[in-house]
């Protein structure tokens, strides 16, 4: 367990210098204006993509940690099933993309990042086999490759004084790369998809079985990029660009539950709710998904406005009255994050997905009147009562079914600790 989880944590860090740490450089070089244009339309075209993702990430994990020998046919029926799904996206992204622009620039920057988020997850698609059979090491070569490759590319454009258009070109040929090195991986390492013995029936039932997985994955991750949207309505450009600066720290801090998740989530699908090995795997997986939110929660608190002047600069100076809120957001995620895994563990995926739609519901309703009234503040105050909401359903939900939450004592103290102590910052 150990071992497969520094593989992860390797694999991931890699992949902060493409998701995190290229972000903030570009929030520095383009200026609030600009980075927010970006990360608006990198937002739509990463919810487009959500349609192809349906989810297969948590499912196949499940299903191949449970059925290793069958996985070219998991994995086969999976691949035809992501596209069609994208001819399904693509549809819809032409019918429905006037919507969102008014300008013949901003589409273009659309359709290019919408393209790099697709090869992006066909990448990704073939990465997850590694996971499921344990081969982590043979996800962290593909991952670091991918990720340095993107990282040194797009930060050379920008320092020469790349625009917007060709920025995201350079997302397009990086992330193809990307793609051929993880398709060449799962071929030297699993072998050829089985595509032969998954009919348009078989994909068909693989779409219906995976349905809640679906839902769920789409409205968790729609549920973290709808923010954005909000903010551009309200706010404008210039408050997406501040706000996703924030984020992209936050981003950052949130890597580690993917990692504890995708290692746990194999294990604990495969055994049994009522036995001492499940409630073991339960504690150790809070316990260390709070142990990182608490420290994370500490650096954002105490370190957020050197963050803010050392860099990003005084453009971004809004930040400084955000920072708390973030790490408040940070380790309330983390306090959620464990109780979903479990559910997903378990098989409990449609008590996920109700649970995601109110908390939708909640963040949809929230978020606009707190904006009005403190801004950006606001904004990160909504998604903290959203989360809150969500741990408790799936605590609740936990506990009904009589699968063991693996909440106890120690996690319960360290809660009220932090919420207590930033309420009172907050006050005085």
């Amino acid at each position: 367990m150990i071992k497969h989880t520094a593989f992860m944590a390797l694999s991931t860090f890699s992949r902060l210098l493409s998701a995190v740490v290229l972000f903030i450089i570009l929030a520095r070089f383009l200026g609030p204006r600009d980075f927010g244009i970006l990360m608006y339309n990198f937002t739509l075209a990463s919810i487009a993509v959500l349609l192809v993702e349906y989810g297969f990430s948590n499912q196949l994990l499940r299903d191949i940690g449970r059925y290793p020998d069958n996985i070219n046919q998991l994995m086969g029926r999976v691949f035809l099933a992501k596209l069609y799904l994208t001819v399904v996206m693509g549809v819809c992204c032409l019918a429905g993309h006037y919507l969102f622009y008014t300008n013949d620039l901003d589409r273009a920057i659309f359709w290019i990042l919408l393209l790099s988020c697709l090869l992006t997850s066909f990448g990704d698609f073939f990465n997850i086999a590694f996971r499921g059979i344990g081969k982590f090491h043979e996800e962290t070569k593909v991952a670091t490759i991918g990720s340095l490759l993107h990282f040194g590319l797009i930060v050379l454009m920008v320092i020469n004084g790349a625009e917007l258009l060709l920025i995201s070109l350079g997302f397009v040929l990086s992330r193809f790369v990307y793609f051929i090195l993880s398709w060449r991986a799962y071929k030297r390492v699993v072998g050829d998809l089985n595509t032969l013995s998954a009919s348009p029936v078989a994909v068909l039932k693989a779409l219906k079985a995976g349905f809640p997985y679906a839902v769920d994955a789409g409205f968790t991750n729609f549920f973290y990029q709808v923010d954005t949207m909000l903010v551009k309505y309200y706010l404008g450009a210039t408050g997406v660009g501040i706000y996703q600066a924030g984020m992209r720290f936050l981003n950052g801090a949130m890597q580690f539950a993917p990692v504890l998740g995708n290692v746990f989530l194999p294990v604990i699908a495969a055994k049994h709710t009522n036995t001492r090995e499940f409630v073991e795997l339960a504690k150790k997986l809070n316990l260390q998904m709070l142990a990182v939110g608490t420290v994370c929660w500490a650096i954002f608190w105490f370190a957020g406005m050197h963050i803010t002047e050392f860099v990003f600069g005084d453009e971004y100076v809004e930040l400084n009255s955000i920072w708390p809120y973030i790490g408040l957001l940070v380790f309330t995620r983390y306090l959620a994050a464990p109780q979903g895994v479990l559910l997903t563990a378990s098989g409990s995926q449609t008590i996920r997905v109700w649970a995601q739609i109110f908390a939708l519901i909640i963040l949809l309703i929230s978020a606009p009147l707190l904006m009005k009234v403190i801004g950006l503040k606001g904004m990160v105050i909504a998604l903290i009562i959203t989360l809150l909401t969500l741990f408790l359903i799936f605590f609740s939900a936990l506990r009904l079914r009589k699968i063991p939450t693996g909440f106890g004592g120690v996690n319960f103290t360290l809660t009220v600790i932090v919420f207590s102590l930033s309420i009172f910052l907050l006050v005085y």
